[in-house]
């Protein structure tokens, strides 16, 4: 038998001042295992120990505890050493105020800040405890009510910074080093970011850190009250983001590798659990204030389903499973985060880290664990799971994932420093700062030359970053997303609902109307990335208990058709889109929205463009904020819509490029200018800008969607049909696609085909009339089948009886013999605005040839795009 590692390392702690009857006693096994462990690891005992041994039988001998054994000098905090971390916290504080936001900014900034100015349910999870504590930030008595909430994320940074300091501490003790890398990590790239903004972010990190900062003192002390508020701590970060949930199997297997018989301590870690259970008492809020009905008011969670959906974040389940997992893809997101990383603390910084981990490597390999292996666990973790898309957009989205990573590459950034310092022989300067006089001098006279170097060292790893990101980071003159949001509400009539579609469209015009008490008389239809149930409440209950809780793209136009055909007031979109079971509307161009007009409506007369009011339209002043950026890109997108109404194709397509050239080529910008080009005639051109969309993303829907129209309403029903193939591969079922893919198979001959996907599109959408109007049809002229035909034109009937050419068919049965009358033609393709017709000198478009895809349809390759232009050659 042979003893395991933890017990070797205990024998060789104490062999010499103990017996071997008294060590066996204590490890628990019998005496001649310990006899045998000592001749085989060469302990013996000198004449004097031995001796030593008898005549002193009853020293005390530790217990043998099963953990790892604790730091044979432990470093605990001193005055100085909490002092150097809040001066470190409160210049990071300072520095956070200048920069901070004055009013409501990008993100989800809008939606949080109301929510805690009005105790609401903010996006799942609802962040209850973030609320909580938001609300109280907006009873200081300055600046406006996202300012002080802003000004939340500013000191949960600062406090963060604090305890990364902390960090540094610990593992180096040395005050120089761990305050150089804690700033360092202040003023990182998305870490600053998120601390000048109203986000979750900040509040989260300081959590995490509390929970590391608690591990490395356990470490030490091996106490119960480090444990405690490590489970308090945890149990609180899960009261605020999902973040927590993810780092659990971390956190214990750190406890676990310290402690090889946790079994032993079951009570100790039973009462850990219980403690950081008992903060999800927070989440009754959800429940509580959801009945109080607030302004935001996310999953509506008044019944334990409801309730569950918001907490589990069921609505965004769809982005775990969106997308397949595979290698190719896992090494390009991970160059991905690579690419991001080198941006947090500048590229001369990045690889810092390293020599980080090297120098805890000789030092402390137990500290070094901890730290890289937070990062590595955060790092790959995060890109498994979140398994995002490689746009702009989605890096942009998720790089907040990753700053409890930051945080940790930040303290090895102070490791390096102090491993510097220990290499120059300048560590005992560093922990000497405040050391006496003439201790200082003496070292002067010996280390001043290495020492410089060191500490030029420390200031270049504090100071670059700061100045690096100072000019991005800095949000004191942000308006672009309130100015947005006043130029949308001042562009709606009286009484008007407000249907958005995009978070810079709806947030701040929320957090204007609830906070700041702008137009009470808007509805704002779609807070929540579905329409309001309010706004169809009096839908037939048959019909409007068949749409789920978040309902798909194709029942929410259901919905917002009825909506629109029930109501007397002015409805507007942020988005343009076509009415399939409302012929008689159509939209029309209102500034940065589209306003609901009946087909015959006269134009709007009115200046929008002349009405607006910016702070600026700079696009140097979008700073790389992706709402700014989204803003002044969907300004100019919309002067070049309007341009183009005009008639002024040259001023149309500039504002386009400027649109592109500020919000960079992302894939819904593309597909946006290509729809209006394709809507004002110019295809060739809505062909470049939809082909650069799937360059960017091969199997983005909208742009394969729309580029398969294209090529329908120009008389290529084949071509279209490779494109709609291509979105219908994907695994879940897409209606539009199916709609579109059954006319282009009808077109080319195959009706059985059509039919087949028309009639399991019907069981998907049994509301849309037109499915069942477009079943009757096949029915009628190419099945022949008279009877079902009419069985058909009932139920679409039925769904919408504004339907005049098929009431004569359905009550008019054809004698025998009688051939029944033929239905041509289809309604208006959803989603693409009506084309004028087509003349003999527009060119073909290429041919697509057949390739296999993965369900045996043919697949399209895509389109050839030109790539950016060099600026170079500019």
């Amino acid at each position: 038998m042979r003893l395991a590692r933890l017990k070797r390392r205990y024998l060789k702690a104490h062999f010499r001042r103990h017996s071997d009857a008294k060590l066996a006693k204590a490890l628990e096994v019998d005496k001649s295992v310990i006899r045998v462990e000592r001749e085989r690891l060469g302990l013996e005992r000198t004449a004097e120990e031995e001796k030593a041994y008898r005549d002193n039988p009853n020293v005390e001998l530790p217990p043998f505890t099963g953990q790892l054994p604790a730091p044979a000098e432990p470093a605990p905090f001193g005055k100085l050493d909490y002092l150097t971390a809040g001066l470190a916290a409160l210049a990071t504080l300072a520095v956070y105020i200048l920069t901070l936001g004055p009013t409501v900014t990008g993100e989800d900034s809008g939606e949080l800040v109301t929510a805690a100015y009005t105790l609401g349910i903010a996006h799942p999870p609802g962040y209850p405890l973030w609320c909580i504590l938001g609300h109280l930030f907006t009873y200081i008595p300055i600046g406006s009510v996202a300012w002080r909430v802003n000004l939340m994320s500013a000191t949960f940074g600062a406090l963060t910074v604090f305890l990364v300091c902390l960090m540094g501490l610990k593992l180096t003790r040395n005050r120089v080093a761990a305050a150089a890398g804690a700033l360092a990590f202040a003023f990182s790239a998305e870490f600053w970011d998120q601390s000048v903004i109203a986000e979750v972010y900040t509040l989260n990190a300081f959590l995490v850190a509390v929970c590391v900062i608690s591990l490395l003192v356990w470490y030490e002390t091996r106490q119960r009250t480090p444990l405690f508020v490590l489970a308090a701590a945890f149990g609180l970060g899960l009261c605020n983001h999902n973040t927590m949930h993810f780092l659990a199997p971390f956190f214990i297997g750190c406890i676990l590798y310290v402690d090889r018989e946790a079994w032993k301590r079951w009570k100790l870690y039973a009462a850990c659990v219980g403690i950081s259970l008992v903060p999800l008492l927070i989440y009754a809020y959800l429940p509580i204030r959801s009945l109080a009905d607030p302004p935001v008011d996310w999953g509506n969670p008044e019944t334990f389903a409801g309730f569950w959906d918001v907490v589990s974040r069921k609505q965004y389940s769809f982005g775990f499973t969106e997308n397949a997992r595979t290698g190719a893809r896992f090494v390009r997101q991970l160059w991905a985060f690579l690419t991001l990383y080198t941006g947090e603390f500048t590229p001369w910084l990045a690889w810092v880290p390293i020599a980080g981990a090297v120098a805890l490597w000789r030092r402390n390999r137990l500290h070094l664990g901890l730290f890289l292996g937070l990062f590595l666990y955060i790092v790959l973790g995060f890109i498994v799971v979140l398994n995002f898309d490689i746009d702009k957009e989605s890096l942009w989205l998720n790089n907040v994932f990753w700053i409890p990573a930051y945080m940790a590459a930040a303290v090895l950034i102070g490791a390096a420093i102090d491993g510097l310092s220990r290499l120059t022989g300048t560590a005992t300067v560093f922990r000497a700062v405040f050391a006496r006089r003439d201790s200082l001098s003496r070292q002067r006279n010996t280390v001043s030359v290495p020492r410089l170097l060191a500490v030029f060292a420390a200031a270049v790893c504090a100071v670059l970053p700061l100045v690096s990101h100072y000019h991005q980071a800095d949000k004191s003159d942000y308006y672009f997303a309130r100015d947005f949001g006043l130029n949308v509400l001042n562009t709606l009539d009286e009484n008007a609902i407000y249907i958005p579609t995009a978070d810079h469209a709806t947030f701040p015009a929320i957090y204007l109307q609830s906070v700041e008490g702008l137009r009470p008389d808007v509805t704002i239809g779609n807070k929540y990335g579905y329409p309001e149930e309010s706004l169809y409440q009096d839908m037939p209950e048959e019909t409007r208990n068949q749409f789920r809780k978040i309902p798909t793209e194709a029942e929410e136009q259901i919905i917002e058709d009825w909506v629109i055909s029930h109501t007397d007031r002015p409805v507007y979109f942020s988005k343009k889109r076509s009415f399939q079971s409302l012929p008689e509307k159509t939209v029309a161009n209102t500034g940065l929205l589209y306003r609901v007009v009946g087909v015959n409506d006269p134009p709007i007369e009115r200046d929008f463009w002349g009405e607006y009011t910016w702070h600026t339209l700079e696009p140097v002043d979008t700073r790389g904020d992706l709402t700014a950026e989204f803003v002044l890109s969907d300004y100019h997108f919309a002067r070049g819509r309007d341009a183009l109404t005009a008639g002024d194709t040259k001023a149309g397509l500039e504002h386009f490029k400027l649109a592109i050239d500020i919000a960079e080529e992302t894939k819904e910008g593309l597909n946006n200018i290509g729809s209006a080009l394709a809507e004002a005639g110019l295809y060739d051109e809505a062909i470049e800008y939809y082909a650069k969309t799937l360059k960017i993303d091969p199997d983005y829907d909208f742009a394969l969607r729309n580029l398969g129209k294209l090529y329908f309403q120009q008389g290529q029903p084949a071509q279209a049909l490779t494109l709609f193939e291509r979105i219908l591969a994907k695994r879940r079922p897409d209606p539009e696609a199916l709609w579109m893919s059954a006319q282009c198979l009808r077109q080319t001959g195959n009706a059985q085909e059509a039919l087949n996907r028309l009639q399991f599109l019907s069981q998907i959408t049994p509301q849309d009339a037109k499915v069942f109007r477009e079943l009757g049809m096949i029915y009628s002229n190419e099945m022949g089948d008279q009877e079902m035909a009419r069985r058909m034109f009932s139920r679409s009937l039925s769904l919408n009886p504004n339907q005049p050419e098929l009431t004569a068919l359905v009550t008019q049965a054809p004698t025998k013999g009688q051939e029944a009358p033929s239905i041509e033609g289809m309604p208006e393709i959803p989603g693409l605005p009506s084309m004028p017709e087509l003349g003999p000198q527009l060119p073909q478009l290429p041919q697509l040839p057949q390739l296999p895809s993965a369900n045996g349809l043919p697949a399209p390759p895509i389109p050839n795009a030109p790539g950016p232009p060099n600026p170079a050659q500019q």
